[in-house]
């Protein structure tokens, strides 16, 4: 048997199941859609005590917050279940994990699971199947992709984490001084703490949205939690980051010991603007070797074809005519 006769009827079956989940997912967003113009119907003070009584319902674990699933989410959860995985706990304890790579949607838990624990199957099936039925002519290239899907089913689903968070943390700490200094210039003009993340929330929405996510939860969970510190630990859990974790103890001393908070904001945002030009200049000074090899490579060879060039071309000739 060929590998095509293989490969074409599992190509058309994933390319079926897939159509299949496109549509129960929007059906699912117009039933999310549907559901929220009702919540919203109830009234805004309504809303506002739900809230609060959620509030106070998760101050044991703040980071978790009622919120519903997609379609796909809902038909891979009973795909889980079937086969005995409890999703939900997990949810529940590595929803941490997924908020620091940036994925705060409900259903990143359960994709997740359904690759490490029925996509790693279909994938590590193909692999077998591209080896099993190997041609001579194509060898090396059903190894390649055999091994790639390996690779991918072993390992893809936690590459994929924590290249997202890696690229969250670099985009939170480029944004971090210039929101500090926003948070001092507020601070400086009366605000109080609440107010001063509103205002830094509004002025860097649009420009900073992945740093005013962060400004904006803990913004709520001041206001809304009983517990302030517990507020300010739970920015510096979210980020896992040193500067967030500076900012959250600088505000816990401030709201423990009754210090300055203008003069405790300066002194962190002297320090971060110059932690910042340090890394400008740091970056500047590994650019000349960064750039030796592709000069190297792509301008030496230019060179030496213009200078040996016409040499070349005259001894040809030479020679051509002899």
């Amino acid at each position: 048997m060929s590998s095509t006769a293989l490969i074409i009827p599992a190509i058309v079956a994933i390319v079926v199941f897939l159509i299949y989940m496109v549509v129960i997912q929007f059906f699912g967003k117009q039933e999310t859609v549907r559901d929220r113009m009702q919540r919203m119907t109830l009234g805004e003070t309504n809303n506002f005590a739900a809230t609060q009584q959620q509030a106070e319902a998760d101050q044991g674990d703040p980071l978790y917050s009622e919120q519903e699933y997609s379609g796909l989410g809902v038909l891979f959860h009973s795909l889980l279940n079937l086969i005995g995985v409890d999703v939900e706990d997990f949810r529940k304890k590595s929803q941490l994990r997924f908020y620091r790579a940036g994925l705060n949607s409900p259903n990143a838990a359960i994709y997740y699971l359904f690759f490490k624990r029925i996509g790693m199957v279909i994938f590590l099936i193909i692999a077998v199947i591209l080896v099993l039925t190997v041609a001579d002519n194509n060898k090396m290239l059903h190894y390649a992709v055999a091994v790639i899907l390996v690779v991918l089913a072993f390992f893809g689903a936690d590459m994929y984490i924590q290249n997202e968070r890696t690229k969250r943390e670099k985009i939170l700490q480029r944004s971090f001084p210039d929101a500090l200094d926003l948070l001092l210039v507020c601070v400086e003009s009366g605000l109080a703490l609440d107010g001063a993340l509103s205002r830094v929330c509004k002025e860097l929405g649009r420009a900073r949205p992945e740093i005013t996510q962060e400004l904006n939860r803990t913004r709520l969970e001041l206001t809304l939690l009983n517990n302030r510190p517990q507020a300010l630990t739970n920015l510096a859990e979210r980020t896992d980051m040193m500067a967030f974790r500076s900012l959250s103890m600088t505000l816990l001393q401030s709201e423990r010991f009754g210090t300055s908070l203008t003069d405790t904001l300066r002194v962190l945002s002297e320090d971060y603007r110059n932690t910042r030009l340090m890394i400008a200049e740091d970056k500047a000074g590994r650019l000349p070797v960064m750039m030796t090899v592709p000069l190297i490579v792509l301008m030496m060879p230019a060179l030496f074809l213009i200078i040996l060039g016409p040499a070349i071309i005259k001894v040809l000739a030479i020679i051509h005519s002899s």
